[in-house]
C-alpha cells in the first residue's frame, strides 16, 4: 500500500489528473492513518473523501436515485471505516485486534450485517463493501467472518451469472473456514447443471434420521433444517427418492425449526402436488369408466380430498410463521377451500360422512387462520374473497363475510374501493350480501359518516359515467352535478394506484411480536378535497367522461369514467402485472434492465361501468401514426380508410400478396421519426428508445402467456416523457381473441411501424433480448402464476362469454379449463393459441424466437381483421 500511495502521489506531481483512482487513493490513506494512530488525519481525510464525493453526488441524484446509488455505495464504506476508526480509538489498524466477545465490536459487526441487508443485492453494490469488510476482519484475525464474506461474494457471482468466480470464491471461503459452505457450494453446482453431484454434497451433511434434535442447539438446527429442505426438494425434483422419504425429510424439517415458514410451504406444496395428481387419476378413472372402458384401477386409493386437510394444515401453519410466501399460498389456499366447498355442497352434504368429517375439518382451520393471520394478509386476497360472497356453500359464506367484514373495518378507505361493485351489483344477492357486510362494518366503526359519504359518492359517479352527453363536449359538474359538488371536501381516499397497493413489511420474525405495521404508506394517500367543474366527454364509441378530482396533495388527479363496460378482467390483470413486477425485481437480469410493467388503478363501480386512473402523457399508436403519415402526405382521413377497404374487397386472390404488394408500399415505417421529434436531445433519446423496446418486449410476452387479445393501435399507448409502451382495455383475455368471427392469429403485435421504433437492430437486438428474459422469469416461477391465474379463471364474477348475463348467483366457467391449460403449455415452451401449430416444449431462446417469427408473418397478418390494421 505505501509503494502504491508513493507512485500515485509521483502521478499526481507530474501533473497526471486524478482520475476515478481518487477514491481508492482517499481510502488508501485513510488506512495508513488508521495504521499511523493518526485519529485527526484519519478524520480529515474521511471528511476529504465524503467532500469530493458531494458535488457528483448532487448532480447524479437530480436525475435519479439509481445514477446517485454509487457514490451512495462510496459514502457508506466511508461510514464503516468512520465506525472502525471510532471503535479503534488510539490503538492502530494493525496491531490492535479485537475478538468477537467485545460487545462494542460485535454490535459494530451486527449494524454492518443489518446494513448490507438495505443495499441493492447486486454484485457491483456490495462486493466493495465485503473486500473492505475482509481487510477489517483478517486485520482482527476473525477468520470465520472473513469466509462468510467470501461465501457472500460467491452467492453475488453465482447469482449473477459469473460461476467461475463463484467456485474460486467458495474455495477462498473453504480456505478460511467460514461454516456452511458446502450449501453453497452445493448451489453452485446445482446452477452448473451438475444436479447429482449437488445432491452428493449435501446428502453427506445429513445425520441419520434417528439421531434426537437437540433443542440447546438452535444455530445448528436451522442450518440443518436449510439442508435438509434443499435437500429434499431437489430429490422431489429429480425423481430420486420415493413419497414416503420425501415426507420423512419434510417432518424433519418441522421437528428441527417448528417456526419455520418456509418448511411449512414447501411441505404444502409436496402435499398439493401430490393432491393435484391423484385428483387427475381419479377423474380419468371415472371418466374411463362412464365410456364404458374396462380398465379399472387394480389399487383401491383413498379419495383425493383425503390429502385436503394435511394441504390446509401446512399452508395456513407457514402463513402464521411468515408471508414471505404470501401471493402463492394464500390463493392456492382459497381455491381448494372455495372448489371443495362446491363439491361437497353438490354430492357428499347429506350422504357421504367422510366428506363432511374433511369439510368439518377445514372450516376450523379457515376459521382459526381468520382468528390468527394478521389481516394486511386477507387484503392481498380481497378480490378473491369478494367475487365469492355468494358461493352456494353457506358454512364458506357465513367465513368469507366475516373475513372480508373485519379487512374492511382494519383498511376501510381502500377496501370501500375494491366493494363498490358488488356493493351496486345489478345481481340482487350479491348486492344484498355486500350491504350485510358493509353494515356490519359499519356498526362496529368509528368513522361512520365515511361509509354514508362513500355509498352517496359512488352513485353519483355511476350517474356520471351513464350521463348521455354529446361526444366531444363538456359537463358542467356545478350545474348538473351539483350534489356530487356540495359533497367536496370528502374524507376519502383517491384511488390511485400508490393508494391502493399493498406494502409488505420487510422484517423476518414471527408475526407474533411484529411492530404495527401501516401496509399502505400514508405519504401516498392524497384525500379527495375537490372536483373540477368541466368534465370532458371524449369522442370514443362508449363516450367515456375525464373526471378531474383535486386531491389534498394539491395535485390533479384525471379519471376516465367508462360506462358499458366491464372492468372486473382489467382491474384482475393489474393485480397480475403487479405480481409479475415484484418477481421482476428478485431476478439479477431483470432488476439490473429495470423491467417492469406500467401499472394503474382501476376501479369496477358496478358490472358494466368503472374509472380507470388516467395515465398522463400517452398517445394511442393509431394517432400518432396517422399523424405521421398526415404529415407527409400519405393519409387522409377522407380518403385513406375508404381506399384500403376497396383493395381488400376486391381481392380475390391470396391475401398475404394483397398486403405486400399493394398496402404495405403505401405506408413507409415511419414510427422512428415520433422518437425524434418528441426526443430531441439525444441522451433522451437513447433513453426512450430503450425504455420503448424493454417495455414492448415485457408486454408482448406476458401478453402471449394470458392470450391477450385485440391489440389494435388504441388499446397500446406511449408515454411521450419516457418512451414507454403502456396496454390498456383487457377484456380479449385468455384467448378469446381467437374465438372472433376474424381471429387473431398473430402472438403479439409487432408490425413493421413498432419494429421501426427499435431502432437499427429491429427486433434482433434489445427486444429479443428482453424477451428472452421475460419468459426466462415467467417460466421459472411458472407454479406461483398458474395459482394466481387459476384464482383469476375460477372468478365467477369475470364473465366469460358474451352469452352468459343470467342473474344465477355464481356463473360456471365454460372455457376455464381450455384457458389453464394453454396458459400451463405455454410456460412449458410449448406454442399454442397463436397461428402455429403446437410445437414440442421449445427453449427460452427458441420460443422467443418463434413467437417473434410468427408475429411478423405476413400469412397472419394477411388474416387479421381489416381495421386491426396490420399495415400502421
Amino acid at each position: 500500500m505505501d509503494e502504491y500511495l508513493s507512485s500515485a502521489e509521483k502521478d499526481v506531481a507530474d501533473n497526471i489528473p486524478e482520475s476515478i483512482a481518487s477514491f481508492d487513493l482517499g481510502l488508501a490513506k485513510i488506512i495508513q492513518a488508521m495504521m499511523n494512530k493518526d485519529q485527526f488525519t484519519v478524520a480529515e481525510r474521511i471528511a476529504q473523501s465524503k467532500q469530493a464525493l458531494l458535488v457528483p453526488l448532487a448532480a447524479a441524484g437530480m436525475d435519479s436515485y439509481v445514477h446517485a446509488y454509487p457514490y451512495i455505495v462510496k459514502l457508506h464504506m466511508l461510514s464503516e471505516l468512520e465506525d472502525y476508526s471510532a471503535l479503534l480509538g488510539q490503538g492502530s489498524f494493525l496491531e490492535t485486534s479485537f475478538t468477537l466477545d467485545d460487545p462494542k465490536f460485535l454490535k459494530m459487526t451486527k449494524d454492518w450485517e443489518n446494513c448490507l441487508r438495505f443495499t441493492e443485492p447486486s454484485l457491483w453494490a456490495r462486493e466493495p463493501l465485503l473486500a473492505l469488510r475482509r481487510l477489517v476482519f483478517s486485520a482482527n484475525s476473525l477468520s470465520a467472518q472473513v469466509g462468510n464474506c467470501w461465501l457472500q461474494y460467491a452467492k453475488l457471482c453465482r447469482s449473477a451469472g459469473h460461476y467461475e468466480t463463484a467456485h474460486q470464491t467458495i474455495l477462498m471461503a473453504y480456505a478460511s473456514g467460514a461454516p456452511n459452505v458446502h450449501m453453497e457450494k452445493a448451489k453452485h453446482l446445482w446452477s452448473i447443471r451438475k444436479s447429482d453431484d449437488a445432491i452428493a454434497e449435501l446428502q453427506a451433511f445429513i445425520p441419520d434420521s434417528n439421531t434426537p434434535v437437540d433443542i440447546q442447539a438452535p444455530k445448528e438446527n436451522r442450518d440443518l433444517a436449510k439442508i435438509i429442505l434443499l435437500y429434499t426438494r431437489w430429490i422431489h425434483y429429480t425423481g430420486q427418492k420415493q413419497k414416503e422419504e420425501i415426507m420423512k425429510n419434510y417432518s424433519r424439517v418441522r421437528d428441527l425449526q417448528p417456526n419455520w415458514e418456509k418448511g411449512y410451504f414447501f411441505m404444502a406444496k409436496y402435499c398439493d402436488d401430490l393432491l393435484v395428481d391423484a385428483r387427475r387419476r381419479q377423474e380419468d378413472n371415472v371418466a374411463s369408466r362412464t365410456a364404458g372402458s374396462s380398465l379399472n384401477s387394480s389399487t383401491k386409493e383413498k379419495p383425493w380430498w383425503m390429502l385436503l386437510s394435511d394441504v390446509f394444515m401446512f399452508y395456513a401453519n407457514g402463513l402464521q410463521k411468515g408471508h414471505k410466501n404470501l401471493f402463492q399460498a394464500l390463493p392456492r389456499l382459497l381455491t381448494l377451500w372455495f372448489e371443495f366447498g362446491s363439491i361437497y355442497h353438490r354430492d357428499g352434504s347429506s350422504t357421504n360422512e367422510a366428506m363432511r368429517t374433511v369439510f368439518t375439518r377445514i372450516s376450523s382451520i379457515m376459521r382459526d387462520c381468520l382468528k390468527d393471520l394478521p389481516t394486511y394478509q386477507w387484503l392481498t386476497v380481497l378480490s378473491q374473497l369478494v367475487s365469492r360472497i355468494c358461493h352456494e356453500n353457506e358454512e364458506i359464506v357465513r367465513i368469507v363475510r366475516r373475513i372480508i367484514t373485519s379487512v374492511l373495518q382494519e383498511y376501510p378507505q381502500q377496501v370501500l374501493w375494491t366493494m363498490a361493485a358488488v356493493s351496486k351489483s345489478t345481481v340482487a344477492a350479491r348486492r344484498e350480501a355486500a350491504s350485510q357486510i358493509i353494515q356490519a362494518a359499519r356498526t362496529a366503526s368509528e368513522n361512520k359518516d365515511l361509509f354514508i359519504q362513500f355509498d352517496i359518492l359512488i352513485g353519483h359517479l355511476i350517474k356520471l359515467c351513464f350521463h348521455p352527453g354529446q361526444p366531444k363536449s363538456t359537463i358542467n359538474i356545478s350545474t348538473e352535478f351539483s350534489a356530487l359538488k356540495r359533497m367536496m371536501p370528502l374524507g376519502i381516499i383517491l384511488p390511485v394506484q400508490q393508494a391502493l397497493t399493498v406494502t409488505l413489511p420487510t422484517y423476518d420474525a414471527s408475526l407474533t411480536d411484529s411492530p404495527s405495521f401501516d401496509v399502505f404508506s400514508t405519504s401516498n394517500q392524497a384525500m379527495i378535497t375537490g372536483i373540477s367543474n368541466k368534465a370532458e366527454i371524449l369522442s370514443s364509441l362508449q363516450r367515456p367522461k375525464k373526471v378531474v378530482f383535486i386531491g389534498s396533495d394539491g395535485l390533479q388527479h384525471p379519471f376516465l369514467c367508462k360506462p358499458n363496460d366491464d372492468l372486473r378482467k382489467d382491474a384482475r390483470m393489474m393485480e397480475f402485472t403487479s405480481m409479475i413486477n415484484r418477481l421482476f425485481f428478485k431476478f439479477p437480469e431483470s432488476r439490473r434492465r429495470k423491467l417492469y410493467i406500467r401499472t394503474f388503478a382501476v376501479i369496477p363501480l358496478t358490472e358494466n361501468c368503472g374509472m380507470v386512473e388516467w395515465v398522463p402523457h400517452t398517445r394511442g399508436l393509431r394517432t400518432i401514426l396517422q399523424d405521421l403519415y398526415s404529415s407527409c402526405g400519405k393519409f387522409d382521413r377522407q380518403q385513406t380508410n375508404p381506399k384500403i377497404k376497396k383493395i381488400y374487397d376486391r381481392c380475390k386472390t391470396s391475401k398475404e400478396e394483397m398486403l405486400k404488394s399493394q398496402i404495405l408500399p403505401m405506408f413507409p415505417p415511419i414510427f422512428h421519426k415520433w422518437f425524434l421529434t418528441t426526443f430531441s436531445e439525444p441522451a433522451s433519446w437513447f433513453r426512450a428508445r430503450v425504455a420503448y423496446a424493454h417495455t414492448c418486449a415485457v408486454w408482448s410476452m406476458v401478453g402471449h402467456i394470458v392470450g391477450l387479445g385485440d391489440r389494435h393501435g388504441e388499446n397500446i399507448l406511449f408515454d411521450s416523457t419516457t418512451g414507454d409502451c403502456v396496454h390498456i382495455d383487457f377484456g380479449c383475455l385468455f384467448d378469446q381473441g381467437l374465438r372472433l368471427k376474424e381471429p387473431e392469429l398473430v402472438p403479439f403485435r409487432l408490425t413493421q411501424n413498432m419494429i421501426d421504433g427499435l431502432g437499427i437492430t429491429g427486433y434482433k437486438g434489445v427486444f429479443l433480448k428482453v424477451c428472452e428474459i421475460t419468459l426466462s422469469v415467467l417460466r421459472t416461477n411458472r407454479e406461483m402464476l398458474m395459482s394466481i391465474l387459476e384464482t383469476f379463471l375460477h372468478d365467477p364474477l369475470v364473465e366469460w362469454t358474451k352469452l352468459d348475463k343470467s342473474s344465477r348467483v355464481e356463473v360456471q366457467n365454460p372455457y376455464a379449463q381450455k384457458a389453464i391449460s394453454n396458459i400451463k403449455a405455454r410456460l412449458e415452451g410449448i406454442m399454442v393459441g397463436v397461428g402455429a401449430a403446437p410445437s414440442l416444449p421449445l427453449s427460452i431462446e427458441g420460443q422467443a424466437q418463434r413467437l417473434i417469427e410468427e408475429a411478423i408473418s405476413l400469412e397472419n397478418l394477411s388474416k387479421m381483421y381489416i381495421w386491426w390494421m396490420a399495415w400502421f
